[in-house]
Parts: structure tokens; sequence; C-alpha cells
């Protein structure tokens, strides 16, 4: 899967200070729907299905308490993450 390359990137959205018509391009972008080509469907569901498999375990092994509640959530925002790092090619 290729990566977009720090020259390619042109806004640093963390450090924007205002909504030039740049930023706001950026934003736009990623926050705008794109749909997976093949490899990013394998890499997607890879991630997925490990995710999953964590989650399985943790649930059946790990005392329901507040900590697994965390545990849990974090696979559920750690697959998000992914997802968005797989759609935008490392972008963000």
């Amino acid at each position: 899967m290729e990566s977009i390359s720090p020259q390619e990137k042109k806004v640093d959205l963390n450090r924007a200070e205002g909504v030039t018509p740049e930023v706001l391009t950026e934003i736009h972008n990623l926050f705008d729907y794109k749909a997976w080509n093949a490899d990013q469907h394998v890499a997607g569901n890879a991630v997925r299905h490990t995710l999953a498999a964590a989650y399985e375990a943790i649930v059946a092994f790990v005392p329901a308490c507040p900590q697994r509640t965390r545990a849990l959530n974090m696979l559920v925002d750690a697959r998000m993450l992914a997802n968005s790092a797989v759609t935008h090619k490392g972008r963000y």
C-alpha cells in the first residue's frame, strides 16, 4: 500500500491557525467518503479480524470491570483509527 509523502501533505491540521482555503480543503479530504481498492480491503479485513479475535478473548477471559470496558473500547478505537489510516494511505 502506498503512503503519502510529507511533501504531498500541504496542511498540518494539528497546527492550523484558522480556516484558510487550504485548511478547508484538507478538512474535507479527511472527512469525505473514499471507496477502498482491493489492497485496502485486504488490509482492513486483516485488521478487523485480528481485533475481533482480541475482543473475543477479552470478553471470554477477562473479568467484567472498568478496565475490561476500557480495553474493549480501545480495540474499537484501534479499528476506527486503522481504517482511517488505510483509507487515507497514512496521510493523517
